[in-house]
C-alpha cells in the first residue's frame, strides 16, 4: 500500500497568532497563516481550515498573491490529511497558476511564496495520485515542470521532495528499482540540504523504508524506521508510520506477535490524525491479528478499516480496506461477506487498473476469487 508523506514542511510561516477580527490587515492575515500552520500541526484539522479559509479571503481582498500562495499552501496540506485530496489538488492548482501568471508571477519574489510555489508542484503530484482519475504515469510531466522550475528560479537545492514523488510515482506503477533508487537519492539530498523547505526528514525515512519494503527487502527498512524512533524531533504521525513500518517488517520475519504490538501502537497514534492515517495503521493491525491467529479482532481492525475508508471515499482507500476484508472473511470461511466484499473490490481493483495503466488491481482480485472458488467447493 502506498502511504501519504505527513504534510508537514521543515520550513512555513512565522509563528504567532492572529486577532480574529472581521477585517484583517497584512499583518495580521500572515499571524492567520502561522495560526493555521499551529493548529495543523497539532491535529485541529477544522481550525486549520477555517484559519487558512480567512487568510485566503484576506489575499483575494487585498490584492495580495504572496499570503495568497502561502494561505493555499497550508490548506491544501490540511485537505490532504484528512483525505479530501481532490480539494487539496485544486489548491495546488491555484497556487501554480499564480506562479505562471504574468500579472502575478513577478510579484511572489517572497522566500514564502517561493517555498509555496516549489510545494505545489509536489504536492500536487501527491494529491494526484490519492484523488486518481487520470493515467499515472502523466504525473512525471508535473515533476519535469516542477524542476524546469526550481532551475529556472536558482532552486536545485529544493528537489528533494520533487525526488521523493518520482520514488512514489515509480512504486504506484510497481517499478520497484527505480522507486528505490529516487528514495535513496532523495534520503541523500535531504540530508545534504537539511533546510530546503519540502518534506520532514521523518517522511523519506519511512517512505524509502515502505518502497524497501515493497521490493522484498525488510531487514534494510528497518534502521529507516528505528531512525524515526530515535529522532527526540519526531512528531505523531512520524512515530506511527514507524510503528506500522516495523509492524510489517516483523511479520515478514515471522514474528506475529511484536507485530501485532507495534500496529496497535500505530492505531493508538493514528487515532486523533484522522481517516488517512487510521487506515493505513489498521491495514497494519488486521493483517498483524491474522498472523497471530486471533481473526475475530482481525475482522474487527477490518470493519473499522472499511469504515474510515468509506469516509474518504474514492477508489484507493476502499480498495485496500475491501482487499483487507475479503482476506479476513476467506480466513473465517464467512464466504457470504467475502462474495460481497469482492463485488467492491472488483469495481475499485478496475478504476485503479485504468489510472495506473496496469493490471495490478485486477490481479490481486483475480487470486481472491480464486481462493474463494477453492473454498466454495469444500464448504457444506
Amino acid at each position: 500500500m502506498v502511504h501519504q508523506l505527513f504534510p508537514g514542511s521543515r520550513s512555513h510561516a512565522e509563528p504567532g497568532f492572529a486577532p480574529m477580527t472581521e477585517e484583517l490587515g497584512a499583518w495580521a492575515a500572515g499571524l492567520l497563516v502561522s495560526q493555521a500552520w499551529a493548529a495543523y500541526q497539532e491535529g485541529r484539522h477544522q481550525e486549520a481550515l477555517a484559519a487558512a479559509d480567512r487568510a485566503i479571503k484576506a489575499g483575494e481582498q487585498e490584492d495580495d498573491p504572496v499570503l495568497l500562495v502561502r494561505a493555499l499552501r497550508i490548506q491544501a496540506y490540511t485537505l490532504k490529511a484528512i483525505g479530501d485530496h481532490p480539494a487539496a489538488l485544486a489548491r495546488s492548482t491555484k497556487v501554480m497558476a499564480l506562479a505562471e501568471d504574468p500579472a502575478t508571477g513577478g510579484r511572489l519574489d517572497d522566500p514564502l511564496a517561493a517555498e509555496a510555489v516549489a510545494d505545489a508542484y509536489w504536492g500536487w503530484v501527491e494529491a494526484a495520485l490519492f484523488a486518481g482519475g487520470m493515467p499515472v504515469r502523466e504525473l512525471f510531466r508535473v515533476l519535469e515542470a516542477g524542476d524546469r522550475w526550481l532551475t529556472a528560479t536558482g532552486h536545485r537545492d529544493w528537489r528533494a521532495s520533487l525526488l521523493l514523488e518520482r520514488a512514489l510515482v515509480h512504486r504506484w506503477l510497481g517499478e520497484d528499482e527505480a522507486a528505490v533508487a529516487a528514495a535513496e537519492e532523495a534520503l541523500a539530498l535531504v540530508l545534504q540540504h537539511p533546510d530546503a523547505p519540502g518534506f520532514r526528514l521523518n517522511s523519506f525515512r519511512f517512505q524509502l523504508g515502505d518502497i524497501l519494503r515493497d521490493a522484498g527487502r525488510d531487514a534494510e527498512a528497518v534502521p529507516h524506521y528505528q531512525a524515526i524512533l530515535d529522532d527526540p524531533d519526531a512528531v505523531r504521525w512520524d512515530r506511527r508510520v514507524a510503528h506500522q513500518g516495523l509492524a510489517w517488517c516483523a511479520l515478514a520475519a515471522g514474528d506475529p506477535g511484536t507485530g501485532r504490538r507495534e500496529a496497535r501502537t500505530a492505531v493508538q497514534l493514528a487515532e486523533p490524525l484522522g481517516d488517512e492515517a487510521l487506515c493505513n495503521s489498521l491495514d497494519a493491525l488486521a493483517e498483524a491479528c491474522r498472523a497471530d491467529g486471533d481473526l475475530e479482532a482481525a475482522w474487527q481492525a477490518a470493519t473499522r478499516h472499511l469504515e474510515a475508508a468509506g469516509r474518504i471515499g474514492r477508489h484507493r482507500r476502499p480498495y485496500y480496506a475491501a482487499r483487507m476484508a475479503v482476506d479476513v472473511a476467506l480466513d473465517r470461511a464467512d464466504l457470504p461477506a467475502a462474495r460481497r466484499l469482492l463485488e467492491e473490490l472488483d469495481e475499485h481493483a478496475a478504476a485503479l487498473d485504468a489510472d495506473t495503466g496496469t493490471t495490478i488491481y485486477t490481479r490481486e482480485t483475480a487470486q481472491r476469487r480464486q481462493r474463494l472458488t477453492e473454498l466454495e467447493k469444500t464448504s457444506p
